[in-house]
Order: C-alpha cells, then sequence, then structure tokens
C-alpha cells in the first residue's frame, strides 16, 4: 500500500508538471498581450498607450523574461502554495479562487444528487423494461437532453420560468432560488447521459451467464437484481459519478455566466477575456489537482467494493 501511495504521489506530480507546462505554453503563445490589455482598459474604450508603459508593465510583471525563467519562476512559487496576483484585479490568485469555490461545489453537489436521484432508479427501470413504453420515452428525453447545448437550454430556462412566469428573479442569482435554474441545467444534461450509461450496464449485467443461472435455478428475481446484477454494476456507476462530480466542480463555465453565478467557471470565462495568465494558470491547475484527486479517490473505492482487486493488489479476502 505504501509502495502503491507513493507511486500515485509521483503519477499526480508528472502529470500536474505536464498540466502546467502545457497551459503555460499556450498561453504565452496566444495572441494579445497582458499588459496593453491591462493599460488600454478592458471595459471596450480602450486608449492609446505608449510602448514604454507596456515595457514597464511587462517588466513589472516579469513577462519581459524569457519563457522558461517565467515558468520556473511560477512554478517555484506554486510549490510554495503563491499562484501569484491577478492581473485584472491585483489579488491573490488563491484568494480569488477560494472566494469562488464555495458557489461552485455548491451548485455541483446539488446538481449530481439529483442527477443520482433520478438516473439510477430510470436506468434500472429501463433495463428491467428494454424496448417498452418506459424505455422509449426515457430515451427519448436522453437524446434530446444530450444534443441540446447547455447555452441553448440555460436560455430557454430563463425565458420560461424568469420572463414568461416570473417564478425566479433573474436579477438576483444568489441563495437557493438562484441556484435552482443552473442546478436544473446541469443535472438535466448530466441525467440525459448518466441514466443511458446506468441502462447500458445493467442489461449488460443481466445478459451475464450467472443471472440465467440464477434465474434456472429460481432465484427471485429482486434478489437477483439488488445482490448480483446491482453489485456488480456499481464499479463503472462509481466511474462515471467521480467523472460527472469532476467536470462540475471544475466549473460548468457557460451555465454560471449564463445565469451569473459566481463560481469558478464563470471566473475562468472572465479571466480568459482580460488575458490574466495568472488567475487561467491558477483555474488550470485547480482543475488538475481535482480531476487526480476524484480518480485517485475513485481507484480506491474499487478496492473496498470489488474484494477481487485487492486480491490482485496482494491483498486478502475478507
Amino acid at each position: 500500500m505504501v509502495k502503491k501511495l507513493i507511486f500515485r504521489i509521483l503519477h499526480i506530480a508528472v502529470v500536474l508538471l505536464g498540466v502546467t507546462f502545457l497551459s503555460f505554453t499556450l498561453l504565452h503563445l496566444a495572441p494579445g498581450n497582458p499588459a496593453e490589455k491591462y493599460l488600454a482598459g478592458t471595459d471596450g474604450n480602450y486608449g492609446i498607450v505608449s510602448q514604454e508603459a507596456i515595457r514597464e508593465q511587462e517588466r513589472k510583471w516579469g513577462l519581459d523574461k524569457p519563457f522558461f525563467v517565467q515558468y520556473f519562476v511560477w512554478l517555484g512559487n506554486a510549490c510554495k502554495g503563491d499562484l501569484g496576483n491577478s492581473y485584472s484585479t491585483g489579488h491573490p490568485v488563491v484568494s480569488e479562487l477560494f472566494s469562488k469555490v464555495g458557489p461552485t461545489v455548491m451548485l455541483s453537489v446539488a446538481a449530481l444528487f439529483v442527477t443520482l436521484l433520478i438516473s439510477i432508479p430510470l436506468g434500472v427501470l429501463c433495463a428491467l423494461y428494454q424496448d417498452r413504453l418506459l424505455d422509449n420515452i426515457v430515451r427519448g428525453f436522453s437524446f434530446l437532453g444530450i444534443s441540446l447545448p447547455s447555452f441553448l437550454t440555460s436560455l430557454l430556462l430563463l425565458y420560461v420560468f424568469g420572463l414568461c412566469l416570473r417564478w425566479i428573479n433573474i436579477t438576483d442569482p444568489s441563495g437557493f432560488v438562484g441556484m435552482l435554474l443552473p442546478m436544473a441545467v446541469l443535472a438535466f444534461q448530466c441525467t440525459a447521459k448518466f441514466t443511458r450509461q446506468v441502462r447500458a450496464v445493467v442489461l449488460e449485467q443481466m445478459n451475464q451467464e450467472y443471472v440465467r443461472g440464477a434465474v434456472a435455478r429460481g432465484v427471485p428475481k429482486s434478489r437477483i437484481l439488488f445482490s448480483h446484477v446491482l453489485r456488480n454494476a456499481c464499479l463503472p456507476i462509481i466511474t462515471w459519478v467521480g467523472l460527472y462530480f469532476g467536470i462540475l466542480l471544475g466549473g460548468a463555465s457557460i451555465v454560471e455566466t449564463i445565469f451569473s453565478w459566481p463560481g469558478i467557471g464563470q471566473l475562468a470565462v472572465e479571466s480568459v477575456g482580460r488575458q490574466d495568465y495568472q488567475m487561467i494558470q491558477g483555474i488550470v491547475l485547480w482543475m488538475a489537482l481535482l480531476y487526480l484527486a476524484v480518480n485517485f479517490l475513485v481507484d480506491l473505492s474499487y478496492s473496498f467494493l470489488d474484494p477481487r482487486i485487492r486480491v490482485r493488489k496482494g491483498g486478502r479476502l475478507p
């Protein structure tokens, strides 16, 4: 276990190093100059900025140094927990990220909870009643949810519940009420995909030999479903749960921006528009850490859910 933990930590470190270097490279290859954009203004009223002022601002931010010097200076500070200051606000990137983490986590947990509450029962029922009326209806809604882009779904919900019915005040996105519409959009899209995945894995397990053998021995169908089928289907389901949770925690940029939800996704869109390299780099690092952490926890949960994995890794069956 110690060797495995050390190997995973080294693996995470190598992946993070590659992600940060790649994102740093892409940011510096992107057109535009963040120093010029900062001095000219970001409200659309661009003024004339002298080259001397631009070079002075670049020197102040360290943008006049060679690329590898900039990267290793940033990397050394990041290892100490310092991600620098935002180019647009001047505040530390870490504090800006922490101020946005809470709303994103709250929205992600709510959307994932609704997704699981709907998707798992529907997926199981569609597998049990394959090609019947319920299965066809749910598959139709799934195709609709997968096909509709998030921005279109968001605008439709804003129009119906905000402008037509006036059930929700779209000018005040804070609080539980302000979270309902973005949560509904995220849950709708995740449910459309997750229901189909649950249906597919349950159908795969129901077509296995052990299920036919249990039916031939007269084992009740409810016992086969809950004691065998769902237990064997839980590993891929947990993998998808971890994947969706990582995606949601990374920030649903389009949804958060449309509904003015003050989360990581909205911060990412604003930072790209301002060419705020420091903030973008911090957001990329945050998302990479989330994916790696969730992936590690999912992999760790396999050993507890499936005794065969513990045996292959050198453990013992309980």
